[in-house]
């Protein structure tokens, strides 16, 4: 029996060419099912394709991480000028999880709280759409064949 192992260092996170190191957490989340059930009558049901790829990626990192800096310029400059959209890259590189899109934008600062131990911060952003062919919900399997 194979033993498969994931391994949080090998998750590369960048955010329009900045490489995020020492993240805490990241989660990817579609806005809509990919089908919604249409019921008819008499029983007879039938399911209707949703094309919409926008969604959510939260990213949680350290309050002393430099992300904090990166992502506040970020912020500022696409309230400044309306130039914020951002390239977003994931992968796990010990197994076959994806996401990528060109079309997201940081959706507010994050909450801002201090106490006795180093807390976290935690960025939302807003994915306009990831195109299908590039967002892929993985394992640490790596199949030598087409399993489809």
């Amino acid at each position: 029996m194979a033993l498969f192992t994931y391994i949080p260092s090998k998750v590369d996170i960048e955010i329009s060419g900045y490489k995020v190191s020492g993240h805490i957490s990241v989660s990817v989340t579609l806005d809509t099912p990919a089908f919604r059930t249409i019921k008819g009558i008499r029983g007879r049901n039938t399911r209707v394709r949703t094309k919409s790829t926008s969604g959510v990626l939260r990213l949680e990192v350290l309050q002393t991480s430099q992300a904090n800096d990166v992502f506040s310029k970020m912020l500022y400059k696409d309230i400044a000028s309306g130039t914020g959209r951002q390239v977003i890259k994931i992968k796990d590189n010990s197994g076959s999880s994806l996401l990528f899109t060109d079309n997201a934008y940081i959706e507010s600062f994050p909450e801002l709280s201090f106490s006795m131990q180093a807390g976290t911060r935690v960025w939302v952003f807003n994915c306009l759409s990831i195109p299908l062919d590039q967002f892929n919900v993985g394992g640490n399997y790596k199949p030598t064949f087409d399993l489809f």
